[in-house]
């Protein structure tokens, strides 16, 4: 199937949003200007095969710059001793060529539309009397309508692209915002009591851990990190999708407002994983059309094509990153891990937390622990701390937090610490799980 026609599919098919449709890449349009862009440099004497030999020999060159006002000025120039090329309709000697550079006549405007070219008019002068010297001296310009026409419509679709972009991201942002603030009142813990029965804090927990785990739109891996392409994405959000629906977190929410919450985040990340489809889509359909372009030329754009066109967004980069960061900041901060507050020397969380002078945390058990073995430095920075910390150096307004925040890990701690601390004292006499026994008696 032919990418014109999958691409016509592709955007029917997904159901985008009307306006996404309206500023998608017109890619039929493109490609009826690009059979004008060859038709325009055979009229000229520059088949694609002359101008791969030119280009190769480096007496050609074909230059995509941009102005002061940032629109594309594309311009094919040559050498004077090369331009022997003529047009289709014409006969020149090349013997009739002066010998210092001489005149083009200069490239229309980026806007104009590509009309019957003079090149082809019965009363034009020889080829050789319509060329303009360059300021580069030994260059001379050859006269093209079609190629601007080209560029002009493709950047502007890019600009409207990068436009829509933006104001996706404003929405979506918005809606971040406006979820971050749904979750923060179901998963919020209660004061000045914590109450289970008013609060979905730990079912909201497992479900944004799993999210964490999944990755969706962007992964911290070290071999394969970086932006998800659409369809990696889509399968992490179904595995995240299908993990929450296995262990009944929806069926579990104690707060009614949790489940119209919880599908409010679905709905926001099924729209980022559309605009990062239509994003795909759109630039796939400018690779195609670039590369084409080159095939039918062989002018050789695809590499400075994506430097000078200035894409805030579209060509340079993804949304999916910063949407994430965002969400990041304002949903998934708002209901705290606990492996944000795990202590690295016993991989649970850090209470009694003992913060050192070198501002490293670790529980109070590892820490009396590390003292008793005579450590001396810090098992993070080296830093010469250990001996030196006391009670002074429990972080209370981090216990605090602690205890509001993960109840129930802190009671498990602080029964494991005792329990320890027991079979310290006791040695063969202690029973786990049991009072200690009297030993007057």
């Amino acid at each position: 199937m032919k990418f014109g026609h999958a691409f016509k599919e592709a955007l029917e098919a997904e159901t985008y949003p009307r306006h996404w449709v309206d500023k998608a890449v017109p890619y039929r349009q493109l490609k009826k200007i690009l059979g004008k862009v060859r038709e325009e440099l055979i009229n000229n004497g520059y088949d694609p095969d002359t101008l791969q030999k030119l280009v190769a020999e480096r007496n050609a060159e074909y230059r995509l710059e941009s102005d002061d006002s940032q629109l594309l000025r594309p311009k094919l120039v040559v050498r004077p001793a090369t331009t022997s090329a003529q047009p289709l309709d014409q006969k020149t000697e090349v013997d009739s060529l002066p010998e210092s550079p001489v005149s083009l006549s200069p490239t229309s405007s980026a806007s104009t539309e590509p009309g019957p070219s003079a090149l082809t008019h019965d009363s034009a002068p020889p080829y050789s009397h319509r060329q303009q010297q360059t300021s580069d001296g030994e260059w001379v310009d050859v006269p093209l309508d079609a190629d601007a026409r080209f560029f002009s419509v493709l950047q502007q679709d890019v600009n409207e692209l990068d436009t829509l972009q933006d104001k996706e991201r404003v929405a979506m942002i918005e809606n971040i915002h406006v979820i971050g603030n749904e979750i923060a009142q179901v998963a919020r813990p209660r004061k000045p009591v914590i109450d289970f029965s008013r609060s979905d804090l730990y079912r909201w927990r497992e479900i944004l851990d799993l999210y964490l785990s999944a990755e969706v739109f962007f992964s911290t891996n070290e071999v394969s990190g970086g932006a998800r392409s659409s369809d990696r994405a889509r399968k992490q959000l179904v595995w995240f999708q299908e993990e929450v629906g296995k262990r009944q977190l929806p069926q579990k929410f104690k707060i009614k407002s949790s489940a119209v919450a919880f599908q409010h985040f679905l709905s926001l990340n099924a729209t980022l994983l559309q605009n990062l489809q239509f994003q795909e889509l759109n630039q796939t359909a400018i690779t195609k059309i670039i590369k084409k372009f080159d095939k039918r030329t062989s002018l050789g754009v695809k590499k400075t094509f994506p430097k000078v066109m200035n894409s805030a967004h579209f060509i340079s980069e993804t949304i999916s990153k910063d949407i994430c960061a965002q969400l990041s900041r304002d949903v998934i901060s708002l209901v705290p891990q606990v492996v944000d507050y795990t202590c690295i020397v016993c991989l649970s969380i850090c209470w009694l937390p003992i913060r050192l002078d070198c501002d490293h945390l670790f529980c109070i058990r590892c820490m009396i622990k590390m003292q008793n073995r005579q450590k001396r430095f810090c098992p993070l920075c080296r830093a010469d701390v250990i001996q030196r910390a006391n009670e002074s150096h429990i972080d209370m307004e981090l216990v605090r937090y602690l205890e509001r925040w993960f109840p129930k890990e802190t009671k498990e701690k602080q029964r494991n610490n005792e329990d320890e601390r027991r079979k310290e004292l006791l040695g063969d006499l202690y029973v786990e799980g049991a009072q200690p026994p009297c030993i007057v008696m």
